[in-house]
């Protein structure tokens, strides 16, 4: 006889309630993150131009693409689809930007850094950052001990 109350494995690995708060942290800040970009591209390429790393044709492409992917992962973290390469792909893009601010420290340059309209400092963005790569690790982690379970 099947037991009616068990809840199956496909719903009951997506309402974990700890991995589920830290998947609505993590994805939603870059929904919210590529929603604030969507909203304002001209403001966003100009935080972009302001960094001196890309030139034309490259600003145009990233300030294009970067909103669409932000927004299209961030929402397959929360839902848990395509799951652990959308969170790849987002800690890619931290440690990738992650960079980019290093790279503003290192030449001098005090710009804002165009991510959530938030007005920080540079080293605040990259604690604010590396919390959310700690975050993201800790994810995969998860996702890891789950799915590949070691005897």
């Amino acid at each position: 006889m099947q037991n009616v109350n068990k809840i199956p494995d496909w719903i009951r690995s997506r309402i974990d309630p700890v991995e589920s708060f830290f998947r609505i942290v993590f994805g939603g800040v870059f929904f919210t993150a590529g929603a604030i970009k969507m909203s304002d591209l001209l403001a966003f390429e100009s935080a972009l131009r302001n960094y001196r790393l890309l030139s034309d044709p490259f600003i145009a492409w990233v300030t294009m693409g970067v909103p669409s992917l932000e927004l299209i992962a961030g929402m397959a973290v929360i839902l848990r689809v395509l799951y652990p390469g959308c969170v790849i792909l987002l800690c890619g893009a931290l440690i990738i930007f992650m960079g980019a601010l290093i790279s503003l420290l290192v030449r001098g340059i005090d710009t804002e850094c165009g991510c959530l309209g938030i007005i920080t400092t540079i080293q605040i963005q990259l604690i604010f950052d590396l919390a959310l790569l700690a975050i993201g690790a800790g994810l995969l982690w998860s996702w890891r001990k789950t799915h590949f379970k070691v005897a």
